[in-house]
This record gives structure tokens, sequence and C-alpha cells, in this order.
């Protein structure tokens, strides 16, 4: 992979990288035999911009965007790790870098991200550099999701659902689902051929949903955990005296596991992830979706 200009532009054009509080920030938008590139490596500064964004050019079948670096581990990181045993190839979006986190610097975020997408076995893994805790649906943020999904012509989209009580988690889904719609429209957004995924997937995070379908996850939960630990400054460690949050609460993996007991108990097995699906379904044949007890149509 390498790292190439904003199509269309020159290098006049200044477009927000990172925003983070550190002197210089890793290359996050690029793959990681990307980042000692001179084009990329030394373009990170203190509230920076870069004139010439280093941007991953791979295809995938499935993009899995997440607000925070720990979100596609902790909220689809099973699915992930079902479709990539499957033989798809998965990419992720990190929206943010979770800069303004109550743990963590954006440098070990960072890192734990890359390490979380090597446990699921993502193909690769980016940031847009939206700010965190100020995601916006607005025209500069669609513009940059249209591109990511433009650039890797996915089959499906995977995003938070807009219900969510976290404003970052809520907003990423309305922002998702505008812009995965818009990246159709040649006419709309930054330079690139228009591409149109066909559907989005929709996860929750705390909140219950009904959801339109649940995925199987018994045999990779386990998996799914190793990844989620990767993102170490978020979680409990015992006699620390950082700031709580629900995440580094002592029984926050035990409520992952509850969850997951919960939506899998739903279709009779021990792990599941729920979903949900704006509209119906088009399925050729149902036989596959019920045989041999429950799986998802998308699997």
């Amino acid at each position: 992979m390498t790292c190439v200009p904003w199509p269309g532009h020159g290098a006049a054009v200044r477009t927000p990288c990172w925003p983070g509080s550190l002197t210089r920030l890793p290359a996050a938008i690029c793959p990681p035999t990307d980042v000692t590139s001179s084009r990329c490596a030394d373009r990170w500064s203190r509230r920076s911009t870069c004139s010439t964004p280093c941007r991953n050019q791979a295809m995938v079948d499935v993009l899995v965007f997440g607000p925070h670096p720990d979100d596609i581990e902790i909220c689809a990181g099973g699915l992930v790790l079902t479709l990539v045993e499957r033989g798809y190839t998965v990419g992720g979006v990190d929206l943010t870098g979770g800069e303004s986190g109550t743990r963590g610097d954006a440098h070990t975020r960072h890192a734990e991200g890359q390490r979380g997408a090597e446990l699921l076995g993502l193909s690769f893994r980016e940031c847009l550099g939206l700010a965190d805790g100020g995601i916006r649906n607005d025209e500069p943020s669609r513009d940059l999701v249209i591109d990511v999904i433009r650039r890797h012509t996915p089959r499906l989209v995977v995003a938070p659902v807009a219900i969510d009580h976290h404003p970052d988690h809520s907003r990423s889904g309305v922002l998702v689902k505008e812009a995965r719609f818009l990246a159709g429209c040649a006419r709309i957004g930054p330079p690139g051929a228009p591409h149109r995924p066909g559907r989005t997937l929709f996860y929750p995070s705390r909140e219950l949903v009904e959801p339109s379908l649940i995925v199987d996850i018994s045999d990779v939960f386990d998996a799914k955990l190793r990844a989620v630990r990767a993102h170490a400054s978020q979680l409990h460690a015992a006699g620390s005296d950082e700031l709580p949050t629900m995440i580094a609460s002592e029984g926050f993996l035990t409520m992952i596991e509850a969850r997951a007991r919960h939506y899998g108990a739903q279709i009779g097995v021990t792990h599941g992830e729920p979903f949900v699906v704006d509209g119906p379904l088009a399925v050729n044949d149902p036989v596959p979706a019920v045989r041999d007890g429950p799986q998802s149509v998308f699997l």
C-alpha cells in the first residue's frame, strides 16, 4: 500500500489531520507500513493540518466504523472475527482518535487500536481525525466518510445505532448512514468514483434494542475479549489512581459477556451480537437462514 495525495487537489489544499494535544502523532490514516514514510510521519503536530493526506486504497467487503478506537472491538468485534474467519476482507475506520478520553493519550490509543486491529484480523485501520467528543454530521465530516467509502468500495457498512446515550455514537450513526447514501451520488462530495454500499448494519452500545439480526459469535467470543483487552488504558487496573469510567470499572468485561449471553440466548447459542437494519432484507432463499439452527443471512 502507498500513500497518495487527495485526488484532484494540489499541495496547497489544507485538510485536517488528527486533532490532539501531543507534539507529534502517528499517521493513523496510513497503513502501518507507511507510518515511517517521510510523506506521512512528519506531518503530525499539535492541532496540525496535513497538506498531502495519506490515503489507503485497499478494497474490502465490509467497512466497520467506530466513533473511538475501542468501539469496533467492544460492539462489533465478534462480527468482524466471524467475517474474517469466513474469508471476507474487513476494514476498520475510527472517526476520532479518542484523544479527549478520560484515560489514555493519543499515542497510547493509536497503538492499542493497531493491536486491536491485528487481533481482529482487520485488513487496515484508519482514523479520520474528527474531534473526540465533538463529532458532527456536517458537510466536511460527511465528505471524509464519503471519501473513505469510495476508496474502499465495501459491500456492507457497519456503524453505531443512532439512539446511543453518548453523543459521539448517536451522531456517528446518522453521519455514516447519510454518507453511505451520498457516496453513491456522483456530483456530491470529494472527487472519486461514486459507490453506494448495499446496506448498513447498526450496532448498539449499552442500549437494549430489538435486533433485526443476531450474529452467533460463540466460537470467537474469547478472541473478541482479547481484542477488547488490547485497549488496556481504558480498562480496570488494580491500584490505579486515574479517574473512574464505566469502561474502567472492574466488572466491565463481565458486562460484555452478560450482554453477549443475553442476545445469544435469543437465538439458542451461548454468545451473540445484535444488529439493526433499516428496512426489510431481501432474501432469495430463506432456508439457509433457518436450517441447522439460527444463522444470519449475511454470513
